[in-house]
């Protein structure tokens, strides 16, 4: 590393179009190939009097801002003011005006964008080939200091969007924004009936959620449509007592190399109802010991799992598929961190609703970028090493012949893949 350099180094100014991100393009293709600009542009009530921006200029240009790694409005000015970037897609749309296209939508509006980012999510499924999906269904907290957000459980104001993730395909299939005092109970059945009405019936599902998905409505749909669950019980009186009628010779225990833990089965019939009675379901019970000999303090802590599923499934596969809906806060943490959903623009609940639509169409249609367009070793890589490898490249624009040609450094290590990248997206049939 020759440092002596460094003082030598002098800073000037070009005429010649550069860019700083010559993968951008690449993911508004995949969006107009799978006819996604026609779908956002017929969405009523988005487009201006005077026509002079369709609805899906303002669209794109938040889209590759978020894919573009920036977390708020004002960063669109670092997309706009790149003139490589301009002079391949056009201009970008201003921070302010993105603002006022997202307070332009009404629940009519936000219903049909929500589709959309849920047509993304099944074209992953329909190209992959997939009989049978695991949805995972969790919330997550959102701080957010505007004057509509209400207080959550946590102690600050903001807001608790509930979320249903594919875990084959790691895309978004449909979210709910919702205020931060929501009960976390609240939206799970009316979102679960709307992805069934999306995905074909032909292909098998199978449900995950931690203990706001313990409510006899969700458990009973699910047991109507034939959808294996797994869902984390709640530790009401009535569990306890199934608990504490297990035999004791039927606890088996299990050592690892960090703890130690006993593991049994019984049955649980929840609800109370006898004119609708529920079936009773397999309580798969983990008793955890804490080692305290404390006045009033239990020995142990149990957690229990129940689930519909078939006598060919052992506890341990139960619990080994409960357990796989970590996978969803991972991919929680990038939507948040890495998709710009930390930090709301906007004080209405409506707008920011719009927002949130649009993280998750950002993050389905790089999934899906991903998918059709990249080599297999690459899925496995975050946004931010996507960013880094692809995305962010620099290259002259040159024009020449009525074509538009971006050059890239001669040495740059992953040209093979951009160029391969750049002619995948043509292979995308028009929705």
């Amino acid at each position: 590393m020759n440092l002596e350099n460094l003082p030598h180094v002098k800073i000037s100014t070009t005429s010649l179009p550069l860019t700083s991100f010559a993968g951008l393009p690449m993911l508004l293709e995949v969006a107009h190939h799978l006819g996604i600009t026609k779908k956002i542009n017929s969405i009523p009530g988005l487009q201006e009097r005077k026509r002079k921006h369709n609805p899906s200029d303002y669209l794109y240009s938040l889209v590759l801002n978020l894919a573009a790694g920036g977390d708020t409005l004002d960063e669109v000015d670092l997309l706009r003011k790149d003139p490589g970037l301009n002079r391949i897609i056009g201009d970008i749309s201003a921070p302010n005006s993105i603002g006022e296209f997202l307070r332009r939508f009404d629940r009519s509006a936000l219903y049909k964008l929500a589709r959309i980012s849920s047509h993304i999510a099944l074209e992953n499924v329909k190209r992959k080939g997939l009989k049978e999906l695991t949805l995972d269904i969790d919330s997550t907290l959102i701080e957010a200091n505007k004057m509509l957000a209400h207080t959550t459980y946590k102690g600050f104001p903001g807001y608790n969007p509930l979320l249903i993730w594919i875990a084959e395909t790691n895309t978004w299939i449909s979210g709910v924004f919702r205020q931060g005092n929501s009960s976390p109970q609240s939206h799970l059945v009316s979102l679960l009936k709307r992805c069934l009405r999306l995905i074909p019936d032909d292909i098998k599902l199978r449900l995950r959620s931690d203990s706001a998905g313990y409510q006899v409505k969700l458990m009973q749909h699910c047991h109507i449509h034939h959808i294996l669950f797994a869902i984390a019980a709640d530790q009401d009186a009535a569990v306890r007592d199934s608990i504490s009628m297990i035999p004791q010779n039927a606890w088996k225990i299990v050592e690892t190399k960090n703890t130690c833990y006993a593991v049994a089965e019984t049955v649980h019939a929840p609800g109370n109802n006898p004119k609708n009675p529920m079936p009773a379901f397999r309580l798969i019970v983990k008793r955890k010991f804490t080692g305290q000999l404390e006045l009033f303090k239990s020995l142990f802590v149990d957690h229990a799992i129940i689930s519909n599923a078939p006598d060919d499934w052992s506890s341990d596969q139960i619990r080994s598929f409960y357990n796989g809906r970590g996978n969803m806060e991972k991919a929680i943490g990038v939507l948040k961190n890495e998709t710009g959903l930390a930090k709301l623009p906007c004080g209405s609940l409506l707008a920011n609703t719009a927002y949130f639509q649009s993280t998750l169409l950002t993050y389905n249609l790089m999934q899906l970028f991903k998918l059709h367009a990249l080599p297999v070793d690459w899925y496995k890589f975050g946004w931010n090493k996507l960013r880094h490898r692809l995305i962010g490249q620099a290259a002259l624009i040159v024009c020449h012949a009525r074509n538009i040609v971006l050059k890239l450094a001669k040495d740059y290590i992953h040209f093979p893949v951009f160029n391969a990248a750049r002619w995948a997206v043509f292979r995308l049939s028009y929705a």
